[in-house]
């Protein structure tokens, strides 16, 4: 284990970063309940893989006398905006633990929420030297005035994320739409192959091409694990998507009626294989292409895809702007998990650090690319 960076001291406060999660951050992550009241709420059961994303990770933590209160990750990657080189920093895994935060109920009393909000803002106080200059997550003699941007995806429903993301000085640029994809009797599709690790740069140029209207469009996780699979015609890509295994413990369904349907289902071991709530089995969908007019080939990709990972289900991410979620809109045709749950979304949120107001004007005019590898 490395030895942890001191960045700031307070008294009996500490924050400190590494560039690895500690068992401690991971332990609580697999226990911490995502989502709110009343909607899906669910635990990663497989978090440490996303944890260790390619590019830069940097973990913060807020400790008291060694023991940690609350942590924030940070995912860096050089990318290029407008002509504008510039680093992207990815907010993921803020968690506060008790006693400055716990999970909130649906009924709080007004000092409760109060006193929470108090607690909660002690660890934004202690990061905005950082979200004013990510750049000294890597250490000493970094240009302070080099442009950046730090993001992520905030639950609307989540105020203290949103309370979170405005004292960080953060902006509403786009908002992104999560949906799933089922099927509990995937057709096989005979056309489906892995994409060959040669035909990989050509891929890579195709997803460029189609994600060239996008902001922050990363291919770096993408064709992990030989998990990309496509679809020819002619013996052209019509059609690819990356896939990755996740598995969730779901807490609730977000209806009383849909949780009761499926405790009562997941009896029966052929809807128990397909959904579990005590173990989900999913995919989730990456780096997806469609050529133009092969939007059907899509579906039969998707579906062929489960059918050959013996998965029933995959979820989906993509700015609702974009004209990516466009053609799911459209044809719909998402499942019987889809029409019980439908869709959830998140507002993407940004803070410009010395960014021209050019760059700043594309994040708020175009889509933004969603991968779920960083989010799912």
């Amino acid at each position: 284990m490395e030895k942890a960076r001191t960045l700031l001291t307070f008294h009996d406060l500490k924050v400190e970063v590494e560039t690895s999660p500690g068992d401690e951050l991971i332990a609580h992550m697999h226990s911490t309940v995502l989502g709110q009241p009343g909607s899906f709420r669910y635990r990663h059961m497989d978090l440490v893989d996303r944890m260790v994303a390619p590019g830069e990770n940097y973990f913060m933590y807020l400790r008291k006398r060694g023991k940690m209160l609350g942590s924030v990750g940070f995912m860096g990657r050089h990318t290029r905006t407008g002509g504008v080189d510039h680093d992207s920093w990815l907010i993921r895994f803020f968690s506060i633990k008790a006693p400055m935060g716990s999970f909130p109920s649906k009924r709080k009393e007004k000092q409760d929420v109060k006193d929470e909000s108090k607690r909660a803002s002690v660890l934004g106080k202690f990061i905005q030297p950082v979200m004013a200059n990510p750049s000294q997550l890597r250490g000493e003699n970094q240009d302070a005035g080099a442009p950046a941007i730090v993001y992520g995806l905030i639950d609307q429903k989540n105020l203290r994320s949103v309370n979170f993301s405005i004292q960080m000085g953060m902006e509403t640029v786009g908002e992104v739409v999560n949906f799933s994809f089922s099927r509990l009797r995937p057709k096989r599709s005979e056309r489906v192959e892995p994409l060959a690790e040669s035909d990989r740069e050509a891929m890579r140029g195709l997803l460029h091409k189609f994600y060239r209207d996008y902001i922050l469009f990363f291919d770096d996780p993408l064709f992990k694990d030989n998990g990309y699979h496509v679809i020819k015609e002619s013996g052209r890509v019509v059609a690819g998507l990356q896939v990755y295994p996740v598995r969730w413990h779901v807490v609730d369904f977000g209806s009383g009626m849909v949780n009761k349907l499926v405790g009562l289902l997941a009896k029966i071991p052929w809807i128990k294989k397909r959904i579990n709530p005590e173990e989900l089995k999913l995919l989730a969908f990456d780096g997806i292409y469609c050529e133009p007019g092969y939007e059907a080939v899509l579906y039969e990709l998707m579906e062929g895809v489960l059918e050959l990972t013996g998965r029933y289900l995959a979820i989906l991410m993509m700015d609702g702007s974009s004209a990516l979620y466009t053609i799911f809109r459209e044809r719909q045709k998402l499942g019987i998990l889809h029409r019980m749950l439908g869709s959830f979304t998140a507002d993407v949120r940004v803070r410009f650090i010395n960014m021209p107001e050019e760059v700043r004007q594309l994040f708020l005019d175009q889509p933004t690319y969603i991968p779920t590898y960083d989010n799912s």
